[in-house]
């Protein structure tokens, strides 16, 4: 039997995940720790965010550039990745939980804000509806 701390926990917290989930999708992260690019194996995504198979631990609420690639063979290199703004929001035994933060297209002559080259919420939609495709 679950002790009384663990089941209110389920009870008061549970899964906040609200959308639907695709494991194992075709599709890999980079993200930069000072060394070498390694592919990290997507463990499932959604619209609102991906877990990712890593051993890193970033503090809750860290964001981070991740270059999300797609494997499938029939990839265009135009449609192939993607670079996403995202943050922590949860840890697992065997990785860490992001959402996605689609960054605000800016207007012509609008200087440019923190993150501007990552996908807005029209280029990350096309990027996840290509990955459906895949699978």
């Amino acid at each position: 039997m679950k002790p009384m701390k663990d089941w209110l926990k389920d009870l008061l917290l549970g899964d906040q995940r609200r959308t639907d989930r695709h494991r194992t999708p075709p599709v890999v992260a980079y993200f930069w720790d000072g060394g070498r690019p390694v592919a990290h194996t997507v463990q499932n995504i959604s619209n609102t965010g991906f877990f990712l198979a890593t051993t890193e631990r970033w503090l809750l609420g860290t964001l981070i550039m991740m270059t999300l690639q797609r494997t499938s063979g029939d990839a265009s290199p135009t449609d192939c990745s993607v670079i996403v703004m995202s943050k922590v929001i949860r840890y697992g035994e065997d990785g860490v939980g992001f959402a996605f933060i689609p960054v605000e297209s800016s207007s012509p002559g609008q200087k440019p804000g923190p993150g501007a080259h990552a996908a807005d919420r029209k280029t990350l939609d096309k990027f996840l509806h290509l990955l459906r495709r895949d699978y």
